[in-house]
C-alpha cells in the first residue's frame, strides 16, 4: 500500500514540474516574440526606406546635431494671444449690449403685416429683418420699384443659393432677390445695398414652412411724398387766384382809408386796390412792402374785430369770403380801414 501511494506522489510531482516548465517556456518565448515585433517595427521601415545608418552614414551621431532642434521649429508657430481680465470683462459687456440692441432692432414675421402671401416690414436704416426659408423652395425678396441693386452678400455662400432678377419696366421696374437653403436647420445673414438704402436680413432654414414673398413699406418716403403732394396742391391753389369770372361780376367798389393820426403821413404797406369776385376778396398790396411790414387783417362786425384767415399770392391777400368792413394793422399805430360800398 505504501509503495503505491509513493508512486502516485512521485507521478503527481513529475506532472507539476512538467506543467511549470511548460509555462515558463511559454512566457519566455512570448517575451522574445513581443520584443522582436516592437523593435522590428522601429528598425525595418527605416532600412526599407533607405534611412538606416548602415546605408546613410550621414545619420551617424556626429551628423545628427546638424539637424534643426525641436524648440526652434515649435517657436515659429504663432501662439494664441491671451486676453487680460479687463478685456474679458469688456467682451462680456459688449456681447450683452449687442445682443440686446439686435433684439430691439429685429423685425419679426408675427409682428409684421401681411397681404395674402407677402410679408411687409417697415423699413428703417438700423433695423434687422427676419425671414424664413425652406429647402427646395425660393423666397422672393422684393425691393422698392425703381431701386437698383449695388451689392448682395451672404455670410454662408456654400449652403445658401442667392440669385436675382428684374420684373417690370420704367417706373415699375423692380428687383427680386431669390434665396434658397440647401438643408434645414441652418442660419445665415444677407446684406443688400441699393442706390437708395441698405437692408440687413437674418435668414433661417426651417423644416416645414417658409416666407414666399417679403417686401417693405417706407414710412419716410410716404411722408415725404405726402408733404410734396400737399405743397404742390397749395402751390396750384395759389396759382389759381380766381376762376374765370365775367367782368360784370367783379366788384371794385371799396374804399381804403389810412388812420394817420393828427400828423398825417402814409404807410409803405397801404393797399393799392381791393376787389371781389362774388366769393373771394382780393387785396392788392404795395410792391415795396417788406416781409417785416406785412399787416394783420381783421374783419369788423357788430361783435367787434375778428382775425381772419388769408393766404398770400405774390403781393395779394386772398380772403375766402366777403366782408363789409375790415382793418389792416401793423403794430399799434398803423391802421388802414377797408370798406365795401353798397
Amino acid at each position: 500500500m505504501k509503495q503505491k501511494l509513493l508512486k502516485l506522489f512521485k507521478a503527481a510531482i513529475g506532472k507539476r514540474k512538467y506543467v511549470l516548465s511548460l509555462f515558463i517556456a511559454s512566457v519566455f518565448i512570448g517575451g522574445l516574440v513581443t520584443v522582436g515585433w516592437y523593435y522590428s517595427g522601429k528598425i525595418i521601415p527605416y532600412v526599407q526606406a533607405g534611412e538606416g545608418e548602415a546605408i546613410n552614414p550621414e545619420l551617424k551621431e556626429t551628423n545628427k546635431h546638424a539637424l534643426p532642434d525641436a524648440p526652434a521649429i515649435s517657436g515659429e508657430v504663432p501662439q494664441e494671444e491671451k486676453l487680460t481680465y479687463e478685456e474679458v470683462r469688456q467682451e462680456k459687456y459688449a456681447k450683452t449690449a449687442i445682443k440686446v440692441a439686435t433684439m430691439d432692432g429685429l423685425q419679426r414675421v408675427p409682428d409684421s403685416p401681411k397681404v395674402q402671401s407677402k410679408t411687409f416690414y417697415s423699413y428703417s436704416p438700423t433695423a434687422l429683418y427676419e425671414i424664413f426659408c425652406h429647402e427646395g423652395y425660393l423666397t422672393d425678396i422684393q425691393l422698392q420699384p425703381g431701386e437698383d441693386i449695388q451689392f448682395i452678400g451672404g455670410g454662408d455662400t456654400v449652403r445658401w443659393i442667392v440669385d436675382k432678377a428684374m420684373s417690370g419696366n420704367g417706373d415699375q421696374k423692380r428687383w427680386h432677390i431669390y434665396v434658397k437653403p440647401l438643408k434645414s436647420g441652418i442660419m445665415t445673414n444677407f446684406m443688400i445695398t441699393t442706390d437708395k438704402r441698405a437692408y440687413q436680413i437674418r435668414a433661417r432654414s426651417t423644416a416645414d414652412f417658409y416666407s414666399p414673398i417679403v417686401g417693405w413699406t417706407y414710412p419716410l418716403d410716404d411722408k415725404a411724398a405726402f408733404l410734396r403732394q400737399k405743397e404742390e396742391r397749395l402751390k396750384k391753389e395759389e396759382e389759381e387766384v380766381t376762376p374765370v369770372v365775367a367782368p360784370d361780376k367783379m366788384n371794385f367798389n371799396y374804399s381804403i382809408d389810412e388812420q394817420t393820426g393828427i400828423f398825417g403821413g402814409s404807410f409803405s404797406w397801404t393797399p393799392k386796390m381791393v376787389f371781389d369776385d362774388g366769393t373771394k376778396t382780393y387785396i392788392q398790396m404795395s410792391g415795396h412792402m417788406s416781409s417785416g411790414e406785412a399787416p394783420a387783417l381783421f374783419v369788423k362786425s357788430d361783435e367787434g374785430l375778428a382775425l381772419v384767415n388769408y393766404r398770400m399770392k405774390g403781393n395779394y391777400y386772398i380772403v375766402d369770403r366777403l366782408f363789409q368792413k375790415a382793418e389792416m394793422r401793423n403794430g399799434l399805430k398803423e391802421t388802414v380801414v377797408i370798406s365795401r360800398k353798397n
